[in-house]
């Protein structure tokens, strides 16, 4: 009688990203990541924190003064130390660092079909956005707001724009497809319903209620460009692609 085969799996753990995996069939040897959704609770509430601390100085600002711009600018920033700090260190101190547990390497695959997925996202959210212009009339997101307060500091106004067009892409897709999504994942749970929830509470973390819908089909696609890919890079890539514009606007609207 013959002996049963043994297939080794294709990956160390569910939801392994492809630089573990590549790593794992090196013979990396690699620990299942501790991490998970009550990571992801804990990135947002340190986000909150944070969002209150810069919070507090913006409110006892002139409105208008230089003093008031840069403390914005400040109370943009500030909270990213929660969104992905902590999944920067939970990722070191319980897994294995963020380029093997979100996939955070760069190869131009993976920039190419970033690109792609980025104006995928463009093109949904114009749609979108267009729909809701007739159903509520003309809005503007917080960024927008924001820029609006900068319109008389040009050099606060550059660096929001670069904020808005590289930072936020990076810190965001680190907490919510890299730690939000990978922790899903890792649960066990199917791709798309992974997908799904982080778009949704993606879209709801930027509380703004009437570009909820737009929000949720962005995320979409880029939750379904971290599963395709297996990697936060490729979301990373998509995300700054359709932030672009709206940085190239701010840019251009320096005194």
């Amino acid at each position: 009688m013959s002996s049963p085969v043994i297939t080794q799996p294709q990956s160390p753990y569910p939801g392994a990203s492809d630089a573990a995996v590549e790593a794992w069939w090196q013979g990396v040897r690699l620990r299942k990541p501790s991490w998970g959704f009550p990571d992801f609770l804990i990135a947002v509430a340190l986000w909150l924190i944070f969002s209150v601390v810069s919070g507090v100085p913006i409110l006892m600002a002139q409105e208008g003064s230089a003093a008031f711009a840069w403390l914005l600018l400040v109370g943009v920033v500030l909270p990213w130390l929660g969104m992905a700090g902590w999944p920067w260190l939970v990722s070191r101190l319980r897994g294995n660092g963020i380029r093997l547990d979100f996939g955070l390497r760069v190869r131009w695959a993976d920039v190419g079909w970033g690109l792609l997925f980025g104006v995928a996202a463009l093109i949904a959210a114009s749609v979108i956005a267009a729909g809701l212009t007739a159903l509520f009339g003309e809005f503007d997101s917080s960024a927008g707001e924001v820029a609006a307060n900068l319109d008389d500091f040009p050099v606060a106004r550059f660096f929001f724009a670069l904020a808005v067009g590289f930072g936020a892409p990076i810190v965001e897709e680190l907490c919510y497809r890299g730690l939000l999504l990978t922790s899903l994942l890792k649960r066990g749970m199917s791709r798309w319903l992974a997908v799904v929830i982080t778009a949704a509470l993606f879209a709801a973390m930027h509380l703004e209620p009437i570009r909820f819908a737009l929000l949720f089909a962005i995320g979409l696609i880029l939750g379904w460009a971290r599963v395709h890919r297996n990697n936060t890079t490729t979301a990373i890539v998509a995300h700054m692609t359709n932030n672009l514009p709206g940085a190239v606007g701010i840019l251009f609207l320096l005194g």
